[in-house]
């Protein structure tokens, strides 16, 4: 969707409708719900019963355990059509996130997308071996499947979520910053809508500065004043007959051109 809107090659406004999001989910569910059907009508799973090797005194079998196995080596085939189809979406999947890698996280999670699928592969590359070399003991069996199962569904649940309820709080203090506003040293700063707090940090951080040298100045001017009065001399009279000279006269102006 976000691809759609971004790289749209006659960059005008288009609408993402319902139709387009469920349409790629209906055709997925669709080829998955036909293999699985397909294969339990034709070929389904059966039950079987291993024993093991342990025997008592009379040679009874101590020790069994059952398990759902394929019908025929031949079934082997809907596994491989399940594991295609599911492993071509997810490659799509990270053609999509790629394509929309320089989009800011507030319109894509491909940040996000990019790590479930590496949290995905990294389950399967683990899991699978484990699940091979615990598929004679049931209680490994199931132990790791769930397991991998559980690590799974979590990183997709957690990585989708908790972005999007980070990034609504952040909304909501930038939304009620901006309507709000501070007044510091009689200075009405308004905040900036997109929560910028670097400018107004500056701000704040320049009138501090002039506080601290008005202060300065404040002292500075009243040691003055009392060193002059010590003397009998009033300031205010002084700066009223003291006359400052900012820029030199003509004459002055022309000698120095001449030298």
């Amino acid at each position: 969707r976000i691809n759609q809107i971004f790289h749209h090659p006659k960059c005008r406004r288009i609408t993402i409708t319902v139709k387009d999001v469920i349409v790629p989910f209906l055709i997925l569910l669709g080829l998955n719900t036909i293999v699985l059907i397909c294969w339990t009508a034709i070929s389904p799973l059966k039950w079987e019963r291993v024993h093991k090797d342990a025997t008592d005194d009379f040679g009874r079998q101590l020790k069994s355990h059952g398990m759902c196995t394929l019908n025929s080596k031949k079934d082997i085939a809907y596994v491989v059509l399940l594991s295609v189809i599911n492993l071509a979406v997810l490659l799509l999947a990270n053609i999509q996130a790629y394509q929309a890698r320089t989009i800011t996280v507030e319109f894509s999670e491909s940040k996000y997308i990019g790590i479930i699928n590496a949290s995905i592969l990294q389950a399967g590359i683990i899991g699978g071996p484990l699940l091979v070399i615990a598929g004679s003991e049931p209680s490994a069996f199931v132990l790791t499947a769930v397991g991998g199962i559980f690590v799974i569904c979590m990183s997709i649940l957690l990585l989708i979520f908790i972005p999007k309820m980070k990034y609504l709080q952040e909304w909501k203090k930038k939304r009620f910053s901006s309507r709000s506003g501070s007044n510091v040293s009689g200075i009405k700063v308004l905040n900036n809508p997109r929560g910028d707090d670097y400018e107004l940090r500056q701000l704040k951080f320049q009138i501090e500065a002039s506080k601290v040298e008005k202060s300065e100045t404040s002292r500075k001017m009243e040691l003055l004043r009392q060193a002059l009065a010590s003397r009998g001399i009033e300031m205010d009279d002084l700066l009223e007959t003291t006359e400052v000279t900012l820029l030199p006269n003509e004459n002055e102006s022309f000698q120095d051109n001449r030298v």
